[in-house]
């Protein structure tokens, strides 16, 4: 199945694209997806800019990191454990900052 994937702010930097449709196996799910990221894309668990430093994922927890599955935050559906279907639009934000 395919699965779009669309960073925000540095989070396209660090993984290189804008948008991306990645092939997983059926019946992923949301960690499913962050491995993929984090193992073949390069997404950090911590993401550090000279004098600052926001850790987006500790071990198996998002931190600073906010997934939305079509739309909706992860932690109204299943977290971690929502299952993705094909053609569902990922989109990662990095934590909101600002004065």
């Amino acid at each position: 199945m395919k699965v779009v994937v669309k960073p925000y702010l540095f989070l396209q930097q660090a993984l290189g694209f804008k948008e991306a449709a990645l092939d997983l196996p059926d019946g992923s799910t949301v960690r499913c997806l962050l491995q993929v990221l984090r193992r073949d894309y390069g997404l950090p668990d911590i993401f550090e800019t000279g004098s600052w430093q926001i850790t987006l994922i500790e071990g198996d927890k998002l931190i600073g990191l906010l997934v939305l599955a079509d739309g909706h935050n992860i932690k109204q559906l299943r977290g971690l454990q929502t299952v993705l279907k094909d053609g569902t639009v990922i989109s990662l934000f990095p934590p909101a900052a600002g004065g």
